[in-house]
């Protein structure tokens, strides 16, 4: 027992907590963001997909239960590509203007950089962006789950890189010095 206690407390460090807390204030941001979209244009349209999904209990004829979860599916599918490039265009904006760095990983001191750090400031920004747009692919393909995956990764990798940090050769790292 004490050997798991141990293991589990090797996987809570100071920098994967602040890393969490990045992305959990990018979250509040990008629901923030939402809320001034739904109230602009109107969308994303969730309230409409809730009460397609709703009225979906309501019919009693097999055929046309059918066609309203598909018009449930297709309202979610819209919402959720407009939800996910309204995160992208915040994520890619922001890592442009402040080298790396969201709102979140600038709350919380950390920054997105390459593993090269000779590499020229355009060149670790073109990484970064490329690292938003493997994000972005891999929600839209798989929505939502390679959140989990990359927490999985995050914590099973010493260096706390996730798979898509790998593969660009990113990393997270601290910003204050």
């Amino acid at each position: 027992m004490h050997g798991l206690t141990a293991d589990l407390k090797a996987l809570i460090t100071r920098e994967r907590l602040l890393r969490l807390a990045a992305f959990l204030i990018d979250m509040l941001v990008l629901g923030l963001l939402l809320a001034l979209c739904d109230l602009m244009f109107p969308k994303p349209d969730f309230a409409n997909v809730r009460s397609a999904l709703d009225s979906i209990a309501q019919i009693a004829d097999f055929e046309a239960r059918q066609a309203q979860a598909e018009a449930a599916a297709a309202l979610f599918q819209e919402a959720y590509i407009f939800s996910v490039a309204v995160w992208l265009g915040y994520e890619v904006i922001f890592q442009l203007i402040f080298n790396g760095q969201t709102l979140g990983k600038k709350i919380c001191g950390l920054r997105v950089a390459s593993v090269k750090p000779e590499e020229s400031r355009l060149k670790a920004s073109l990484r970064f962006t490329a690292r938003s747009l493997v994000k972005g692919v891999f929600l839209m393909l798989f929505q939502g789950f390679p959140i989990i995956i990359s927490w999985f990764y995050i914590l099973a990798n010493p260096a706390s890189r996730a798979g898509y940090d790998l593969f660009l050769g990113t990393q997270v790292v601290s910003s204050r010095r």
